[in-house]
């Protein structure tokens, strides 16, 4: 199989429009479960982190979502797919909860701190300080992420957690990225601060542990 490469910002857009995909899907299947619903959502599940392979046609990616596409089949008709649909929404903000949790440790780079260095070298103290802030901060949400997460899927009614889980989530995610770059700005006037998209290609391109020595 003869392969292509996408540029950065193809990979990115379909890594992007494959979660949002996976996310709607997963609401249908929840909210409506139907064993085709579940089994599309699968599908999508698998085919988020094999997307770019895929399109790259790339042979291993493709053996692996046709081993996912497989393995779903018997999941999906004996009931133990739904699981896997739930696994997400705490998996994730789990996950990042530790990325960004990891590096508040005593001799760490807090990650907003490496990100800021690695985007403007000559970064002043004050603002390394408050990205120390932001580190914590978004270790937090996360983490309050997770617990509500993991509350409403054994607490709640399926439509509920999946509007928090599939959509809320990442709705409020984009309102705090948004706050915070507002309030930035607001608080400290005298720094010259990229416009809000160029703010988001420099945090994209930024590589946090070239700037922390790692």
């Amino acid at each position: 199989m003869s392969t292509a490469t996408l540029s950065k910002a193809a990979r990115a857009w379909l890594v992007a429009l494959s979660f949002v995909a996976c996310s709607v899907l997963i609401h249908v299947a929840v909210t409506w479960p139907t064993p085709s619903t579940a089994y599309l959502a699968l599908l999508a599940l698998a085919f988020v982190p094999t997307c770019v392979g895929l399109a790259e046609r790339r042979a291993a990616a493709w053996l692996a979502f046709a081993a996912a596409a497989g393995i779903a089949v018997p999941l999906v008709r004996y009931g133990g797919s739904w699981w896997l649909l739930y696994l997400p929404s705490l998996a994730i903000p789990a996950s990042l909860t530790w990325l960004f949790g990891r590096t508040l440790r005593r001799g760490e780079t807090p990650l907003v701190v490496g990100i800021a260095r690695a985007a403007r070298p000559d970064t002043p103290d004050y603002l390394l300080r408050y990205s120390r802030s932001l580190t914590w901060l978004w270790t937090l949400l996360f983490a309050a992420m997770a617990s509500w997460d993991a509350a409403l899927a054994f607490c709640a009614p399926r439509a509920w957690w999946s509007f928090t889980a599939n959509f809320g989530n990442y709705l409020l995610i984009g309102a705090v990225v948004a706050g915070e770059y507002l309030y930035r700005r607001v608080r400290f006037r005298d720094y010259a601060h990229p416009g809000f998209a160029e703010y988001l290609s420099i945090v994209a391109r930024a590589n946090p542990r070239r700037s922390s020595g790692r």
